[in-house]
């Protein structure tokens, strides 16, 4: 018995779309960094002195909330904006 033809079928068939092929053809894009200056660029590069400040700062503030709730990030900025004395950039 030949299928019955349901009301949103149409005779063409519907087209697909292809996502855009990357320029250098493997999908990675290199961007580079953007600071202002060396106290803000505390990422992988920053000196590990400064780093280690950063990480027991954090870490005082998450005892001072008794070890509950907040944020490790949050932490981690509050410390890094008291231990550099500027915002840093995100």
């Amino acid at each position: 018995m030949p299928k019955a033809t349901r009301a949103n079928d149409s005779a063409t068939p519907k087209k697909r779309s292809r996502k855009a092929k990357p320029e250098n053809g493997n999908g990675t894009q290199v961007v580079e960094p953007v600071t202002t200056s060396p106290e803000l660029a505390l990422g992988s590069q920053s000196s590990p002195v400064i780093e280690e400040k950063i990480r027991m700062r954090a870490y005082e503030l998450y005892l001072q909330r008794g070890g509950t709730g907040g944020s490790p990030e949050q932490d981690w900025l509050q410390a890094k904006i008291e231990i550099c004395g500027e915002q840093p950039i995100a």
